[in-house]
């Protein structure tokens, strides 16, 4: 275990803003987790617990508390646990919440196993996966992911959650609704059977330009490719990505919407209620957010400041040298209000907030 005082967030997190945090400690281990949190009950301190910091934006005043950062590794793939039904064969794969997430998925293409490719190039550490239920060109974690493995952090025992237990939602799950459990494995079920997901708009038109995609490895190098050119280089500047939600509304809202915009894009959908225990879900339409910020509101390369929505993408929050939190807070905010001047939808950020 390794303990560092008034580390800047701003190195911790891919937005490169933030302020100091007062300790921040590497836990190699589940007994360097505990003493972690112990350290920080002892000086009556608060906790956080940050992994890649992709998905972060971590305030100027820095965080007056314990930074705790699980470093666990080792990927185990079970062969011997292979499982045959009918003509589907499943492979168990066990990955550390530590482990790099992108690196973890080249290890599981190239072994030919389907389920993760579409989710290639994500930045940030496998134990962020299920708590965001990351998700991109038409997949989420979620529909791989058969365990996951968390310290109680209230009992000090290491719980098990099925995949139904961890009640994952979009870009949602129980990790990420309480801060009780800390990740520490995930077990995915991969397939060795073709299992290609190809038709979301990008990967459609890479076909059309490139040729057909038979391959996970095939599928992963080409979203690679495409996101290379939707987000910014994080060697350059900051960012977290997607900065908000695309949101769902009734069906009823979309009408009024589709007087007013005719070509607005809308995709029906069947919500269940993350934290309900009742089967039932609600009929709802998602909407493409980027859609709203570049056809309605023309906010492509919007900025203010050294702040802006990306070029590529207007999902992305880019933030370059100079900027703060509060200069990305500040665009945040700007943005919501004409969302909702113009559409009546109230946006939620992706991003979480330290």
């Amino acid at each position: 275990m390794e303990i560092q005082e008034q580390v800047p967030l701003s190195s911790l997190t891919t937005f490169k803003v933030g302020g100091a945090a007062q300790y921040v400690i590497h836990c190699g281990n589940v007994e360097d987790i505990k003493s972690a949190l112990a350290f920080a009950g002892e000086r009556a301190l608060p906790w956080y617990v940050l992994g890649g910091g992709s998905n972060v934006l971590a305030s100027d005043e820095g965080y007056a508390g314990v930074i705790i950062q699980p470093m666990l590794t080792g990927i185990r793939f079970e062969e011997g646990m292979e499982e045959t039904h009918g003509n589907s064969s499943s492979v168990s794969v066990t990955a550390a919440a530590g482990e790099a997430w992108d690196p973890f998925v080249q290890a599981c293409v190239g072994r030919e196993l389907w389920g993760l490719e579409n989710l290639a190039g994500i930045p940030g550490l496998v134990g962020g996966a299920p708590i965001q239920n990351i998700g991109a060109y038409g997949a989420d974690v979620s529909q791989t992911i058969s365990l996951v493995e968390a310290l109680d952090t209230v009992t000090g025992e290491i719980k098990s959650f099925s995949n139904a237990e961890c009640a994952f939602g979009y870009r949602d799950s129980i990790f990420k609704r309480t801060a009780q459990y800390i990740v520490l494995r995930v077990i995915f079920s991969l397939s060795k059977n073709a299992a290609p997901h190809t038709s979301y708009a990008d990967l459609t038109v890479y076909q059309e330009k490139n040729g057909p995609l038979s391959t996970p490895q095939e599928i992963a190098a080409a979203v690679r490719e495409i996101r290379a050119r939707k987000f910014p280089d994080l060697r350059v500047s900051g960012t977290a990505g997607s900065f908000f939600k695309n949101p769902f509304i009734t069906q009823e809202h979309y009408d009024v919407l589709l007087d007013k915009y005719p070509e607005l894009p809308g995709f029906p959908v069947e919500i269940k209620e993350p934290a309900s225990t009742s089967s039932e879900a609600r009929a709802a339409v998602k909407i493409p957010l980027a859609w709203i910020l570049d056809k309605v509101l023309d906010l492509r390369g919007h900025a203010l400041g050294p702040v802006r929505l990306f070029e590529q993408q207007p999902l992305v929050v880019v933030a370059e040298k100079g900027a703060t939190a509060h200069d990305v807070d500040v665009l945040g905010k700007e943005i919501e209000k004409k969302v909702f001047d113009a559409t009546q939808i109230v946006i939620e950020r992706e991003v979480r907030m330290l």
